[in-house]
C-alpha cells in the first residue's frame, strides 16, 4: 500500500465514523459535545499535512515559506475551532459572533498571502482569457451570494454585526477558491494539478458550509438541533484540504532524483 492510498483510506474511515455518531447518537443529550469535538479534531488534519508539506522543502526554497505561511492561517481556524468548542460546550454561551469568530478571520490573510506567494513563484502563467473568465466568476457568485442575502440581512433583529461576520465568511471563502483554481490551472497537466483539484473542492465545500450556515443563523434554524448537516461541509472540506496536501508532498516525493 502506498502512502496516498493510506492517507485515502484514513479520510474516509474518519467521515464514516463521523456519520455514524451523528446518526447514532443524534438523540443523546451530549451529541452537541461530540459533534464540536469532531469538528476541531478534523480541522488538525490539514495543519497536520501542510507542516508535513513545509517539512519536505529545504531552508530558503519559496515553497517552504508558502506553506509555513498556508499552514498559520490554518492554526488559526484550528484555534477558532477550539475557541468555538469552549464557548459552546465549556461555558455555554452562544459562539456566534465571539472571539472564535475573530479568530477565524485572522486566518484569512495568511491563506490569502500564501496562495498569491504560490501563484507568483510559478513560471508558467494562465492564458489572459483564462484569468479572465476566472474573475468573471467570482464576480458572478459574489452578485449571486448578494442578491441571495439580500433581503436577509434586513431583518431588524440581527446586529450589524451578526449581519457582516456572516456575510465576511462565504465573500472571503470564494476569493481563496479562486486562488485555489488559479493555481490548480497552473499545475494541471503534472501530478500537483490534482492535489490543488482537491484542495480546491475543499474551498468549494466551506464556500457551500459558509452559506448555508449563514441562511440557517438568520432563519434561527442551526441551533434547533444538537448538529446539523452543514456540519459535514466543514467536515469534508477539511478532509479534502487534508488530502490536497498530502498528495502535494508525496508527487514530490515521487519524482525520481537525479
Amino acid at each position: 500500500m502506498n502512502k496516498m492510498t493510506a492517507f485515502y483510506i484514513f479520510a474516509v474511515l474518519f467521515f464514516i465514523v463521523s456519520v455514524a455518531i451523528h446518526i447514532l447518537f443524534a438523540e443523546y443529550p451530549n451529541m452537541i459535545v461530540y459533534s464540536d469535538a469532531l469538528a476541531f479534531i478534523v480541522a488538525i488534519l490539514p495543519v497536520v499535512t501542510s507542516l508535513y508539506v513545509f517539512s519536505y522543502f529545504k531552508k530558503g526554497n519559496p515553497e517552504k515559506t508558502v506553506w509555513l505561511i498556508l499552514c498559520i492561517g490554518l492554526i488559526f481556524w484550528l484555534l477558532g475551532e477550539i475557541l468555538w468548542f469552549y464557548y459552546e460546550i465549556l461555558i455555554g454561551v452562544d459562539p456566534f459572533p465571539s472571539l472564535a469568530d475573530v479568530v477565524w478571520m485572522l486566518g484569512y490573510p495568511s491563506l490569502f498571502v500564501a496562495l498569491l506567494l504560490l501563484y507568483k513563484n510559478v513560471d508558467v502563467r494562465l492564458k489572459s482569457y483564462e484569468v479572465v473568465f476566472g474573475i468573471v466568476v467570482i464576480l458572478v457568485a459574489v452578485a449571486v451570494f448578494l442578491l441571495f442575502g439580500h433581503m436577509i440581512p434586513a431583518e431588524e433583529e440581527f446586529t450589524f454585526l451578526e449581519k457582516a461576520v456572516s456575510l465576511f465568511y462565504p465573500i472571503a471563502d470564494l476569493f481563496l477558491l479562486y486562488l485555489a483554481l488559479l493555481i490548480t490551472g497552473l499545475y494541471w497537466a503534472g501530478k500537483l494539478g490534482r492535489s490543488w483539484l482537491l484542495i480546491a473542492v475543499g474551498i468549494i465545500l466551506y464556500v457551500v458550509g459558509d452559506l448555508w450556515f449563514a441562511y440557517l443563523e438568520w432563519m434561527e434554524l442551526y441551533g434547533e438541533m444538537a448538529w446539523h448537516p452543514v456540519d459535514f461541509t466543514w467536515i469534508i472540506g477539511d478532509l479534502l484540504v487534508f488530502l490536497g496536501a498530502a498528495k502535494y508532498r508525496i508527487s514530490f516525493e515521487e519524482v525520481p532524483k537525479s
